[in-house]
């Protein structure tokens, strides 16, 4: 929700309804729904509203909004059905996000699963309001979340042994088509993966890595905005069949998901790296880890987290739970100490994700004497524990199930392009390239939300 303007600067292009109320912003300067008389008002006097204006009211609103706005008149529609409105929007929004995302599943014996998407508000107007958006998923026994990215979110569906789009924004579903590589492709062969953004495409992008049996695992990628899979499968030398993916990816700002992953030395030992992939060159590259004598020991405990779009790993040690943020990304000495909570004075206190920009954090913690876990919101900086969330008691919930959560308008819908016939995939060597050639698609059949 705006702040009230002490200037309303749009107050010459403010029309005024029948019923008196005006169609863009009340006398307090803040932004409402239009009724269908405002909007009826509105098209009449939509010439008098330059573009640049529209734009500037049109990206401040909630996404609950546009049904309505989209009926005031064709170039509104336009507009926000646009990909160039949904970045803007996007950035706008995750500028001031105060939101935290929780995803949880529900079943019933009559063998169906939902899920259900809890969003936190901590701006002063909400003040810790929680919302609700609830997806059924009929005749399915289990559901549950993989990946997430610019507001999308990943599910996979065991008992259709199917990979699920879902924008709980937008109340938008898709179910992912097969690899085209179907005769090696089985849904229980995917050992890891992510959903992403390739900036340069302006596209949402998945990556699964695929392990059938042999020595090397594969990889294939999936671009959401042409509903397609890449034809070629590259061979990923560099992940042998012993190297472990370590819990659900994190996926950045910049669009990369990354991992954390082990790596078997001996029969009991290990090395970890932090690795993403790069949507744009198709391979996995390496993150330098902050230089810490007890995370090199406690690698097997650590997880990675997203902090205001930077990258923290956080690990347990003996008498405490260390945060380390890269500051800078890429930059091995932008590693900082962020945060430390001292276990031996407040017991079992683990970070489960961090707002994007204001300074709270999800919380588990551990009560001995209950022996259960609950769920609470801290001040990080003053260490001082808020409000608990009472639906989480008794909830196994992962860093991988929270996060900072923005709103987004992003389509699940295919381009228009020419279908062409299917080709057999290509298998590549990370390091080969080949000639790019016109896009293929393969439309997959949409799930309604």
């Amino acid at each position: 929700m705006a702040k009230p303007l002490q200037h309303d600067p749009f107050a010459e292009y403010r029309t005024e309804s029948n019923c008196g109320a005006t169609s863009f912003l009340e006398s307090k300067g803040l932004y409402v729904i239009p009724s269908k008389l405002e909007v009826k008002d509105t098209m009449i006097h939509e010439i008098q509203l330059p573009k640049d204006i529209s734009m500037e009211i049109l990206e401040r609103l909630p996404i609950k909004s546009f049904v309505r706005f989209k009926a005031v008149c064709k170039s509104w529609k336009s507009l926000i059905s646009s990909p160039y409105f949904t970045d803007c929007h996007f950035d706008r929004s995750a500028a001031n996000s105060n939101k935290l995302g929780i995803v949880l599943e529900e079943y019933s014996d009559s063998n169906k699963c939902s899920i259900f998407f809890h969003t936190l508000d901590f701006s002063a107007t909400s003040l810790g309001e929680t919302t609700i958006v609830e997806h059924p998923i009929t005749e399915c026994e289990q559901a549950n979340l993989l990946s997430w990215c610019r507001d999308l979110l990943l599910l996979r569906v065991k008992c259709f042994h199917k990979l699920l789009l879902w924008n709980p924004s937008t109340r938008e579903g898709k179910e992912v088509p097969n690899t085209l590589h179907s005769y090696d492709y089985d849904y229980q062969s995917i050992y890891a993966s992510a959903l992403g953004y390739d900036f340069t495409l302006k596209t949402h992008k998945i990556v699964v890595i695929l392990q059938t049996g042999r020595r090397w695992r594969f990889f294939s990628v999936y671009n959401v905005k042409t509903d397609k899979w890449e034809k070629n499968l590259f061979v990923d030398k560099n992940h042998h069949e012993a190297a472990r993916f370590k819990d659900k990816p994190i996926t950045l700002a910049n669009g990369a998901p990354h991992w954390l992953i082990c790596y078997p030395v001996l029969c009991d030992t290990c090395y970890y790296k932090i690795e993403y992939f790069d949507f744009a060159l198709n391979k996995f590259e390496e993150i330098p880890q902050p230089d810490d004598g007890d995370y090199c020991i406690s690698g097997k405990t650590a997880n990675l987290f997203d902090k205001g779009g930077c990258l923290c790993i956080g690990y347990h040690t003996r008498l405490a739970f260390k945060v380390w943020v890269m500051r800078e990304y890429g930059m091995k000495e932008s590693w900082s100490k962020e945060m430390i909570f001292d276990t031996s004075i407040h017991g079992h206190h683990y970070p489960i994700c961090f707002a994007k920009t204001i300074n709270v954090s999800l919380v588990e913690e551990y009560v001995a004497e209950e022996k259960r876990c609950r769920f609470a919101i801290y001040d990080y900086d003053d260490k001082e524990r808020g409000i608990e969330l009472e639906f989480l008691t008794g909830r196994e919930l992962t860093n991988k199930g929270a996060f900072a959560f923005v709103e987004s308008l992003a389509s699940l819908e295919t381009e228009k392009v020419k279908e062409v016939a299917q080709e057999e995939p290509l298998i590549l060597l990370e390091t080969e390239k080949v000639e790019e050639e016109e896009p293929e698609i393969s439309f997959g059949k949409g799930m309604a939300s």
